[in-house]
């Protein structure tokens, strides 16, 4: 499951995601910009799920995946950090992040993504 194919079209999304949401951003829709931003946190979960031979096919899979890795890693942090940033994906739907503080969720999606993929190609080397 995690040959090359799989992950680039799960990178490629992502990228996809956060070219689309920069753009959101710069048009201030903070709410679309929020689901774009998620899909990016999701696509680069999901690619980190592949690097261990598991698909995740469904959003309560990402939680259930993430409290294992991090109960096997003993970084309880990735988990926490993860159901702080689903705050992004409830903002599409209920505006709960003030337009003030989506720079804040901003930066933490990018610096999470950022940590998931060097975990991805840290699973891959191995």
């Amino acid at each position: 499951m995690n040959d090359s194919g799989l992950l680039g079209d799960f990178m490629e999304t992502r990228d996809q995601y956060l070219s689309n949401a920069e753009h959101a951003i710069a048009a201030g829709e903070y709410r679309k910009a929020s689901e774009l931003l998620w899909g990016a946190v999701t696509q680069q979960l999901k690619a980190l799920a592949a690097s261990r031979n598991i698909l995740i096919t469904s959003h309560r899979q990402f939680f259930d995946f993430l409290r294992q890795y991090a109960a096997e890693s003993g970084d309880r942090k990735l988990y926490e950090d993860f159901v702080t940033l689903n705050a992004l994906h409830a903002n599409f739907y209920d505006e709960i992040i003030p337009s003030d503080a989506f720079p804040i969720f901003y930066q933490k999606a990018i610096d999470y993504i950022t940590r998931l993929e060097t975990l991805e190609r840290n699973s891959q080397n191995k």
